[in-house]
């Protein structure tokens, strides 16, 4: 599976995720992903390992509602939502 930082979110979806971040009180990053066959995958998964993290950002902690709260909005938008350290 490949996830990099979802690009061209429609106004709605930054509107939820704003507003998401403003209710939580959580920095909040969007990642767009993807499934690949499993060779690829694979492949994938050994040049990330070599490249390393892109994003260097401690998680949040967050409690079981904000958790929950997150996952509503991540299946409703498709996305993957990771709650960061600003």
């Amino acid at each position: 599976m490949l996830c990099d930082i979802a690009r061209n979110l429609g106004d709605e979806q930054v509107e939820r995720i704003k507003a998401l971040e403003h209710d939580l009180g959580l920095t909040i990053v969007a990642f767009s992903c993807r499934s690949f066959e499993p060779e690829r995958e694979e492949r994938l998964r050994k040049t990330m390992e070599e490249i390393g993290p892109v994003l260097r950002a401690e998680p949040a902690s967050a409690d079981t509602t904000q958790l929950d709260r997150i996952r509503v909005a991540e299946e409703a938008m498709g996305l993957s939502l990771v709650a960061v350290r600003s």
